[in-house]
């Protein structure tokens, strides 16, 4: 296969996802918000926040193998076009008087199930612009510009929610999905992507993923600790903390929206390190180091006191977040065939975003029956217990970069 470096439209996709992502984050935050604030039930909200997520437990397969047998760029293109006229259907609904918490629902649902494709087109694109000597630092910049989206996108919609109301910010996400969707036009079609795409659709478009899983160990266990690492995690992550800042410190959108901003800072800074020394640490280390980390530093939410402190909590527990997404991102796009990387890559957004609905709607109802904050202590025991058994995974502990 013919080597490629188009470093033009590796950053024309970094600027579609900078405005594809701050449109979900600002997405995301508005809907739980408007939500709990107008139903004030904790499960409700866990469940319709489930909505966002469940989509990719359903339609992520399909999208992996989408991406591998079409353009995947032209897909990145469609799901931002169509993803503006869907979400513009929430303050459209509500100036016609319309607008329920089942109808949100349902629009949030349509949303992500659109926003499925998105992910694996995305992660399989990288190494058809960029060499593999650059898919870390790639891998890494695709990070820092989600997080730099995710300070943006709670900052701005902590404010406006609190300004003008979570309905009207709708209107601004819609926008900013036209945006993303104007800076699709920028990306090239790679030059290796027909000699790659499936021809046809049939059962080997899903045994090939398994025959792969079967000669290569080292795959399975990575599915097996990010579908139960995020199983614990998500739910408290996105669910828990809104209703942490709520209920238990009386705070406002603007104080969860920064628990989002410290999150986001904090990744940014690993990621930046990751750029400039990744390379030198070993992938297996990377990883289960990233993923056990994440789980102990959850703990230490059970005695925050005050929102600051709180801040502070989340600031350091996603120094380690990273570790986990560039080092898995990179160990799959060095392993697997490229053929097969969109398949591979929507196992990946089942595992995580996927489990993400399950953890969501778990967290809702957890929360009626556990305090929050002892909540957060158990998950964080879960999840660093996941890390740690795949330290007796040797092929995956001494797993190199290179």
């Amino acid at each position: 296969m013919r080597k490629t470096n188009d470093g033009n439209s590796f950053l024309a996709l970094t600027g579609n996802l900078f405005f594809f992502q701050v449109s979900h984050a600002l997405f995301q935050v508005s809907l739980i918000w408007a939500v709990l604030d107008i139903s004030g039930s904790k499960q409700t909200t866990g469940l319709l926040a489930s909505a966002v997520y469940l989509p990719y437990l359903f339609f992520s397969l399909p999208a992996g193998i989408f991406a591998d047998g079409r353009s995947k760029v032209s897909i990145i293109r469609w799901v931002c076009l169509l993803e503006a006229g869907i979400v513009l259907l929430i303050p459209l609904l509500h100036s016609l008087d319309n607008l329920s918490i089942r109808m949100m629902g349902i629009i949030a649902f349509i949303l992500t199930s659109v926003a499925a494709f998105y992910n694996p087109s995305r992660d399989s694109l990288i190494p058809l612009y960029l060499p593999e000597s650059k898919l870390l630092r790639g891998n890494t910049i695709v990070q820092v510009t989600i997080q730099i989206a995710f300070i943006l996108g709670p900052v701005l919609a902590g404010y406006l929610i609190d300004l003008m109301g979570a309905v009207q910010v709708f209107m601004l996400i819609g926008v900013l999905f036209l945006f993303a969707f104007i800076t699709g036009f920028l990306m090239k079609h790679p030059a290796l992507e027909k000699d790659i795409q499936i021809q046809s659709l049939d059962m080997r478009t899903l045994t090939d993923i398994l025959d792969t899983l079967k000669n290569d160990p080292v795959l399975i266990w990575l599915l097996i600790i990010t579908v139960v690492d995020n199983l614990f995690i998500m739910g408290p992550a996105v669910v828990g903390m809104a209703i942490l800042v709520r209920e238990v410190f009386n705070g406002s959108a603007s104080d969860w929206a920064l628990c989002e901003t410290f999150l986001s800072i904090g990744m940014i800074i690993t990621s930046l390190f990751l750029m400039k020394w990744g390379r030198k640490i070993p992938l297996g280390i990377m990883l289960i180091t990233g993923i056990i980390m994440d789980g102990l530093t959850y703990i230490p939410v059970k005695w925050a006191s005050t929102i600051p402190l709180l801040w502070a909590i989340i600031f350091f527990h996603a120094l380690f977040i990273p570790l986990i997404i560039v080092g898995r991102t990179t160990l799959i796009q060095k392993r697997v065939p490229h053929s097969l990387q969109g398949r591979f890559f929507s196992l990946i957004s089942i595992s995580v975003v996927g489990l993400t609905a399950v953890s969501t709607a778990l967290t809702g109802l957890a929360t009626e029956y556990i305090p929050v904050q002892d909540l957060f202590a158990y998950i964080g025991i879960l999840a660093a217990a996941t890390g740690g058994a795949a330290l007796f995974y040797k092929p995956l502990r001494t797993l190199q970069n290179t």
